[in-house]
């Protein structure tokens, strides 16, 4: 999708890799999703990934499974932003409390919203992470655009499509979509892969990268007459 033009002295090309719902610590049948999305985000040379929501499957993850995803992300040059799910929540003893992570992953932990500004990219990110069990609403709290040109939210939420989603928690309307005026929204929480793109904002569940081994592959690029450029295409991990 195209956006409106930005200065000449903009970050012209950054690459994203965006995943979601590994569910560590769901079944050993599932296998190792880290692994590959990992490799894959070596392979695609992407500048930071994104990991929103339900990266565990539940908080009682043996701290040393735990300790092999953040030594898989340690693995990474780039940054990592994650997002805690309603799975992975930051209640007391929350796994994400009990690892140690390297210095490249950043958890957004402020149960209003948090920002993370990545300069190198001229990219900010903003979530609202589930601090409990209970229900929210992903994007209260979402502030104006910032001034970095590129601009992201993270959700990790239940899109509300028609009437039969109002029973749903953690709902998130197109409208909300529409109205972030955010270059891309990074969702989470679906397991199967779906554009959600609304009011010319770009917005995509990635899919689960264990249950169907998938990310998407988000690029922003700056076109000649300097419009901002949004591609997502699908990433099989195999």
């Amino acid at each position: 999708m195209t956006a409106p033009s930005v200065p000449a002295t903009t970050r012209s090309n950054v690459r994203l890799l965006h995943a979601s719902d590994i569910h560590i610590g769901e079944s050993v049948e599932r296998g190792d999703a880290i692994g590959p999305l990992v490799d894959a985000a070596i392979a695609n040379a992407v500048d930071a990934v994104l990991l929103v929501g339900d990266t565990f499957d539940h908080n009682r993850v043996a701290t040393e499974v735990g300790q092999v995803l953040a030594d898989e992300l340690g693995r990474l040059d780039v940054p990592v932003v994650v997002l805690p799910g309603n799975h992975d929540c930051l209640v007391p003893g929350a796994i994400w409390s009990r690892v140690v992570l390297p210095p490249n992953v950043h958890v957004i932990t402020d149960p209003a919203g948090g920002h993370v500004a990545l300069d190198a990219l001229d990219l900010e990110l903003w979530g609202r992470p589930h601090p409990s069990y209970a229900d929210l609403r992903p994007f209260a709290g979402l502030p104006p655009r910032g001034e970095r040109t590129w601009q992201v939210a993270l959700a990790h939420g239940h899109m509300l499509l028609g009437p039969d989603d109002l029973h749903r928690a953690y709902l998130i309307t197109p409208e909300e979509i529409a109205a972030s005026d955010r270059d891309y929204v990074a969702l989470g929480h679906w397991d199967v892969a779906r554009d959600m793109s609304s009011g010319g904002v770009t917005a995509r569940y990635s899919g689960s990268a264990s249950r169907f081994h998938v990310c998407a592959l988000v690029t922003f690029t700056v076109a000649d007459g300097g419009e901002r450029l949004v591609a997502v295409e699908q990433l099989d991990l195999g």
